[in-house]
């Protein structure tokens, strides 16, 4: 491709549906997990395995999904068969988590489910970056105009999930602030009358709508065919070890890789801190959205960023929103500030997360791209997050009060906020890159 060419509005669209309903399908559902099965007699230490669980999804990725789609398998047909099983897999946790409520036991099988639907739905987010990083003209200028539409789907997926659950709140506000349309809002429900009441594992009803939903979107995608060259090696996903040949590309996924490890603290902790403060459940899925909103001048500013400040300056601002972030859920008060660390979740993801997968496509081979994503991939969100996981399932059922059932989230938050800045000292010290070091318009 040419660097002159232009995002057309028929690829434009298409790429950005799919990352609309990619990312809703988590918007849908990891807003409200945490709530979901605590509520249902988990303990944190079991949900730190579950979640752990789901991320070890990508251990096949590099290996599997990878070799598949660099060598054998369209992109776009992969796609479509992934998020069918995720869909059905979403309708099933469901039925294991009711069971394991009344007998307390089956704990297992919902952990192969859980298991099953990340196999199938965690290791589509390196392919779709990878096909959209493919299709687009300029993927460093383009790929923010693309990838937020994801962030929209997350946002309208947690939206739409707590005005559904907290549908009789939003009655009697609507009812309340315009009385001349309660007729209307009465005729509404009557209508719907057939449809069963909110229940809190509509979450996963909503994100197995929207599975299916993306799957059968796959047919209007680009085609994405193994990109074959005539020295490619037989297995694609060995090929992509070299790249550790690269001291850069070293550097920063051990430190990615770190990274990872205290990431989760938040997804486990945060809707709980949310439920401690005394936030309504039902529209904690819409607080957590504010984590996205700052996605949109992110991603926007991303190629600004990196022209001006290059690689190593912008990931360090991701960082550096992470240790803010913690050190605000330290201070837990006023909720402003609660509500500011969640606000910076768009940040560190862009200024981290994007970041890599862009450097990775720049120096990766064509014919090694899904595997040199899903390898970035399987070594952070595969390895390091599970173990993050289970130390925070296991750090935070250890700093619970047995009587309140309170969890004490300073000291929870403080940890992870010394081992970030910890590693910001480690990473300005040691990490040697360029100044003009950055992903740049490929030819």
């Amino acid at each position: 491709m040419n660097a002159t060419s232009r995002l057309t509005f028929s690829l434009g669209w298409r790429l950005s549906l799919m990352w609309a309903l990619q990312w809703g399908i988590t918007g849908a559902i990891l807003t409200y997990l945490p709530i979901y099965f605590v509520d249902n007699g988990l303990s944190q230490e079991q949900l730190g395995k579950l979640m752990a669980v789901a991320a070890t999804g990508l251990w096949g990725a590099p290996f599997i999904v990878g070799q598949l789609c660099d060598r054998w398998m369209s992109g776009e047909k992969y796609l479509a068969l992934a998020h069918f099983t995720g869909g059905l897999t979403l309708l099933s946790i469901p039925v294991a988590t009711e069971m394991y409520r009344q007998t307390g036991t089956n704990f297992s099988a919902l952990m192969i489910l859980v298991g099953v639907f990340s196999f199938a739905y965690f290791p589509t987010i390196p392919l779709a970056s990878a096909m959209t990083f493919r299709h687009l003209p300029d993927p460093a200028r383009d790929f923010g105009k693309v990838r937020l539409w994801g962030t929209v789907g997350w946002m309208l997926a947690g939206w739409c999930l707590s005005v559904w659950l907290g549908r009789a709140d939003a009655y009697r506000w609507l009812s309340e602030h315009y009385p001349d349309y309660k007729s209307t809002l009465d005729s509404f429900v009557y209508t719907f009358r057939w449809v069963s009441p909110p229940s809190s594992a509509d979450c996963f009803k909503l994100g197995a709508i929207l599975s299916f939903a993306l799957s059968s979107f796959c047919v209007f995608l680009p085609a994405t065919p193994p990109a074959r060259t005539k020295s490619q090696s037989r297995i694609a996903p060995l090929a992509t070890f070299r790249m550790f040949r690269d001291k850069t590309f070293s550097q920063l996924i051990v430190i990615s890789f770190l990274l990872a490890l205290v990431v989760p603290f938040y997804a486990v902790a945060a809707p709980q801190l949310l439920l401690q403060l005394n936030y309504e459940s039902d529209w904690i899925p819409a607080l957590m959205t504010l984590g996205q909103i700052s996605e949109f001048p992110a991603l926007l500013l991303l190629p600004l960023f990196l022209r001006y400040f290059g690689l190593k300056t912008t990931f360090a601002l991701g960082m550096i929103g992470w240790l803010l972030r913690y050190a605000f859920f330290v201070a837990e008060e006023p909720s402003t500030l609660i509500l500011t660390s969640i606000a910076l979740q768009g940040v560190c993801h862009v200024f981290l997360i994007i970041v890599i997968q862009l450097f990775i496509d720049e120096r990766a081979q064509s014919d090694l791209r899904t595997s040199a994503q899903n390898l970035f991939a399987f070594l952070t969100m595969g390895i390091a997050m599970p173990l993050g996981f289970l130390v925070a399932g296991k750090f935070g059922t250890w700093l619970t009060d047995s009587g309140t059932g309170e969890t004490n989230f300073q000291i929870f938050f403080l940890v992870p906020s010394v081992a970030i800045l910890m590693l910001l000292f480690a990473f300005y010290q040691l990490v040697e890159i360029n100044s003009d070091d950055k992903p740049s318009v490929r030819i």
